[in-house]
This record gives structure tokens, C-alpha cells and sequence, in this order.
């Protein structure tokens, strides 16, 4: 008797094998992707036969020894608030015309009354009547039969079970594709479910989430017996979230200078302070020009690489602010444009001031509860022409891509701007349905504004007799020096109480010079009216002052000391404050 078992057991296992269906598989594999219309899965009447499941990367189509590549849903993230998908339209565009197929493949023979544990990450099952059936070819290449049905609640739920028919084997490598019908054709009987997305978080460029399938147990005698290695698989992506929108790609912060000289690139005189440092000739620099230092940024509409996506409307709004870190001067303001010429020329300017004349727009101290302005996500997201401006080679051809250009604009060029200061800009895309995520707030550093020179800081000078400045420049070149004076006041606000870029002589190269502080405020005098403290003189002259000194030479190559003569005869060094490199 005990030879007949094994006589009848080898010619069942070599009946398995000659079949080509593989007994003790290592592991289940998923296939998921889109038909047309009422099309059954791909090969599905043909066992797969391999042990273990092709990796991602080698499928070249479902076959007896191959699995079809996956092709999930993709979904925009903003999208995915409350959002029910049903496979049976799988795109969004001509819903009904797709159907999405979750295929599950065990590759171990499944007895009858099995448990079949599968689990969502990402998403429930929704809208499937709390019914799913498990469908194989019922052997005519025309009909379908439910070999499996799901027991207990399924929408809402992340894991449903399965309990696998009374006296019917799953035969390993059998085809089954989860349906919310159980019988038919393959055009009527297959009905792909539905589950529903549900996220909370704002979006950002980045954001990105997936909806995941994976049978994490198979359990003989209603779950109660042995465990079947080949009837679990590893997770099978689904569904694939991502923002559809965009903002700032390729965005950098633009390093500009205030030019503290008396000349500028193409050599023209000019007042110090009043221009930023340019560096192509006849001011035809993309980034840098003598009036404007220009950000540019990209926006992304990712509609083409989406099955699910948003068609902009119009209540869609580009929220902006623009925020400096300290005072850039009264005629140094905030623009953006929309269009930018091979020779850097700007045009296509957005009114941010909403005046009559003029579309600049005042910085700043701090990021306002409310934005400054708000521009609609139309105009920022639509290409200003076509093929006018290239969409990164990262992004799918045929996606939506425009470019703006935020500039630090000097708008009069007779007026001194100040420097050593950044510029951040706080960027949101409101969505204007309630039902879909709006974008996260941005904050991105668009600009750095500093000075072609070293800066002296002198926190305190007395306009007494004797008392100097000393300023050494290293460099080879000759430096030009400007200084800002500061004095003690109710309000240096107002009147000339502080005043700006006072010009004194320059420091020839290689050597010292000694500004005498009587003869500093002066100067300040002189050229800007300098008001300076409010009563606290000596002999009718301001008495005491804080002295900012900007000095055209890099900045490591200048240096200074501050000395206040004593009733006693002595000197008294003073600290001078720089931004070199070296220790103090």
C-alpha cells in the first residue's frame, strides 16, 4: 500500500510537471495595469509558470513565463483629498474607455476553503457593494467563473479576505483578476473594483504617495492550517500619486552687488550706490543688470503625465510676498515679469502695485498675514508662447511650462540703495474647489544683495579733535571709500538725521589713509545736509556717531582702526567692526 501512495504521488507531481504548473512556488505575483473597454486581462487563460515573480525591470509582457510590466494610475496629489477611483475608468479623459486589471497569480496549487489575506496601503476598497470575487479563465478563452469570494465588509476597509471555493483547486500560475462581478464573459463578467485615496497634506512639488496592493497570507482550512508561501507576495503598486503642479523649478538665489564705485561695467560715470554691478556689456546680462536682479523660476503644469489631473480655473490663485531682511532703500522694489529676450530684455510685466503707473510693489520687514499679491494660476502656468521657453529634460514633453522672472528693480537710478540683505519670497497656490489640496507655503531665498567692496562698521566715533579713522587697503588697485553716518535721535527717520554714500577721498593701492572724524561729519554736512542728533552738540557741531565705510576692494584686503584721542594725551582704540574672513 505505502508503494502505491508513492507510485500515485510521483505520477501526480510528473502529471504537474509535464503541464508546465509549478507545485511549491517561492512566492504570488501581481500584475496591475489598463485595457480598453471590457478587454480581459492579457494572456489570461495561460498559466505562468516560473516559481517566483519577474522583476519589474525583465517584464516584457504577460506569457507563460513572463508578467506584464505594471502600468498603475497615475493620479494628481492635489487630487487625492476625498477621492473614490473606480477602475473601470481607469483615466480620466472619456471615463469608461479604460479598465484597470489587478491581476493575482499564485504559484503554488491553492486547495479549496483557503484564506486569502490582501491588504491596501494607501487607500480602501470603495464603491465594489462590499463584494470582490477572484475570476480565472473558465477554460474556453470566453468565460469567466469566480474561484474566490471576499468574506466579511470590504469597502472601507484597508484588508479584506478570501475564502477559496469548496472542492475547487487553484492551479499554480492561474490568472485571477479581482472583480466586483462573478460570472460571464470576459466583456460582461469583469467588473474592476474601486478604492478611495485620502490625504490631509497640503502639496509641495514633491509630494508624492501610492496606493499598494500585496496578499500578505494564504491559509488552508479557513485560515486555521498551513501556510502557502507561493499564495503571498510582495507589495504591487496601484495607484500613483504626484503634484501636478510645479513652482519655482530651477530656481537659485541670485547673488547681486550694489555697485559702491563711480563706474560701471561699460566704464560710464556714474553716482556710487545707485547701480547694481553688471557684467555684460550694454547691459544685456540675463541675471544681472545695472537696474535689476533677475530670478528666474519655473512652473509646471504636469497635466500630460497624469490619467487623473485638474483643469485649471479661473478662482485658481499664485499667492506672493516679498519679504527683505533689512531696509534695501525707498527706490528699491519688487517685480515679475513674464517673458525674458535673449539679450535679457523683461517684458510682459505683472501690475503687482495696481496704481495707475508703474507695476512695482514695496518690500516688506516680515511675512504678511495676508499675501501682497495675488496673481491667478492661469497666467503663471501658461507658456508665455510655444516652445518659447524649454521644460527641463526631467519632465514629460508636451507638460505645460512657463518661466518668471522676480527681480530686485533699482527704480530710480539716481537714488542710493542700500546692501547686505536678502530677499525671501513666500509663494502658495490656492485651489480654488474646496475638494482638492491647496500647495503648502513656499519660502524661497530668490536673492542676496551685497556690495563689490569691503564694509567697515565704526560703532562709535567722537567728532573731537584728533580722533581718525584709519583705513589700510591691500589690494593693487586704488579703492574708492563711501560712508554711511548714524547719530542719536528721536527718530533717524526723519529730515537728514542719517544719511547715505557721503563720498571721501579714495585709498591708493598698497597704502593707508586717515579720515579724520570732525572732517567726516563734514562731508556729511556738505554734500547731504547731515542733521545728525537731536541736542546733543558741542560748540553747535553733532558730538557723537556711529560711521559705516564702504571701500571698493575685496573684502579681505581691507582693514581699519578707530582712535579717539584722551584729555590725557593718550590713544584709545575703538573697535571696527568687518565681514572678513579672518578671526577677531
Amino acid at each position: 500500500m505505502k508503494n502505491l501512495k508513492k507510485a500515485l504521488l510521483s505520477t501526480a507531481i510528473l502529471a504537474g510537471l509535464s503541464a508546465g504548473n509549478a507545485f511549491a512556488g517561492t512566492e504570488a505575483c501581481f500584475e496591475v495595469y489598463s485595457v480598453a473597454d471590457g478587454l480581459a486581462p492579457t494572456a489570461f487563460d495561460t498559466l505562468y509558470t516560473p516559481a517566483s515573480c519577474i522583476a519589474e525591470a525583465s517584464r516584457t509582457g504577460a506569457a507563460a513565463a513572463q508578467l506584464q510590466a505594471t502600468d498603475s494610475v497615475k493620479v494628481a496629489y492635489e487630487l487625492t483629498k476625498s477621492l473614490t477611483l473606480d477602475f473601470d475608468a481607469a483615466t480620466q479623459v472619456a471615463p469608461g474607455t479604460d479598465d484597470l486589471h489587478i491581476v493575482y497569480i499564485p504559484t503554488t496549487d491553492i486547495p479549496g476553503g483557503t484564506k486569502i489575506t490582501m491588504k491596501l496601503a494607501g487607500a480602501t476598497f470603495a464603491g465594489n457593494s462590499n463584494q470582490i470575487h477572484l475570476l480565472k479563465d473558465a477554460g474556453d478563452a470566453t468565460n469567466v467563473s469566480a474561484v474566490a469570494s471576499s468574506d466579511g465588509a470590504v469597502d472601507g476597509q484597508s484588508t479584506i479576505t478570501f475564502i477559496t471555493k469548496a472542492g475547487i483547486t487553484i492551479g499554480a500560475g492561474t490568472r485571477l483578476v479581482l472583480s466586483r462581478l462573478s460570472s460571464g464573459t470576459y466583456a460582461a463578467g469583469i467588473d474592476p473594483v474601486g478604492v478611495k485615496i485620502e490625504n490631509t497634506a497640503c502639496t509641495d512639488s514633491s509630494s508624492a504617495s501610492k496606493v499598494t496592493i500585496q496578499a500578505t497570507e494564504a491559509k488552508t482550512d479557513g485560515g486555521t492550517g498551513y501556510t502557502i508561501a507561493g499564495g503571498a507576495s510582495a507589495a504591487q503598486e496601484v495607484v500613483d500619486t504626484s503634484a501636478q503642479f510645479v513652482t519655482f523649478v530651477g530656481s537659485s538665489t541670485v547673488n547681486g552687488q550694489v555697485n559702491a564705485e563711480s563706474k560701471n561695467f561699460d566704464e560710464a560715470a556714474i553716482t556710487a550706490r545707485t547701480e547694481f554691478v553688471y557684467d555684460t556689456a550694454s547691459n544685456q546680462g540675463l541675471i544681472l543688470q545695472k537696474a535689476n536682479l533677475i530670478h528666474k523660476a519655473g512652473f509646471i503644469d504636469r497635466f500630460a503625465a497624469l490619467d487623473y489631473r485638474i483643469t485649471r480655473a479661473v478662482g485658481d490663485k499664485f499667492e506672493l510676498s516679498f519679504v527683505e531682511t533689512a531696509d534695501a532703500g525707498a527706490s528699491v522694489k519688487a517685480e515679475v515679469y513674464n517673458s525674458r529676450s535673449a539679450v535679457g530684455a523683461l517684458t510682459a510685466a505683472f501690475d503687482l502695485n495696481g496704481a495707475a503707473t508703474g507695476t512695482a510693489l514695496d518690500f516688506v520687514s516680515a511675512k504678511p498675514a495676508t499675501a501682497q499679491i495675488t496673481l491667478d494660476a492661469t497666467q503663471v502656468f501658461s507658456p508665455v508662447a510655444t516652445g518659447a521657453e524649454t521644460i527641463p529634460a526631467s519632465y514629460v514633453s508636451g507638460e505645460d511650462y512657463n518661466e518668471l522672472f522676480i527681480t530686485v528693480s533699482q527704480t530710480d537710478l539716481t537714488k542710493i540703495m542700500n546692501f547686505n540683505y536678502d530677499i525671501n519670497t513666500h509663494a502658495k497656490l490656492n485651489l480654488s474647489d474646496a475638494n482638492q489640496l491647496d500647495h503648502c507655503d513656499v519660502t524661497k531665498n530668490t536673492h542676496n544683495v551685497g556690495v563689490n567692496g569691503a564694509v567697515l562698521k565704526v560703532p562709535y566715533t567722537v567728532a573731537g579733535t584728533g580722533n581718525f579713522v584709519r583705513i589700510t587697503n591691500e589690494h593693487t588697485v586704488a579703492a574708492e571709500v563711501t560712508v554711511d553716518l548714524f547719530s542719536e535721535s528721536a527718530d533717524g527717520t526723519t529730515g537728514n538725521r542719517a544719511v547715505t554714500a557721503v563720498k571721501l577721498a579714495n585709498v591708493p593701492a598698497k597704502s593707508s589713509v586717515v579720515y579724520y572724524v570732525p572732517d567726516v561729519v563734514q562731508a556729511g554736512v556738505d554734500q547731504k545736509n547731515y542733521a545728525g542728533s537731536d541736542g546733543v552738540t558741542a560748540n553747535g557741531a553733532n558730538l557723537r556717531h556711529t560711521m559705516t565705510f564702504t571701500v571698493t576692494s575685496p573684502k579681505n584686503t581691507v582693514h581699519g582702526v578707530s582712535v579717539q584721542k584722551l584729555s590725557t594725551g593718550q590713544d584709545r582704540v575703538m573697535p571696527v567692526l568687518d565681514l572678513n574672513d579672518w578671526q577677531q
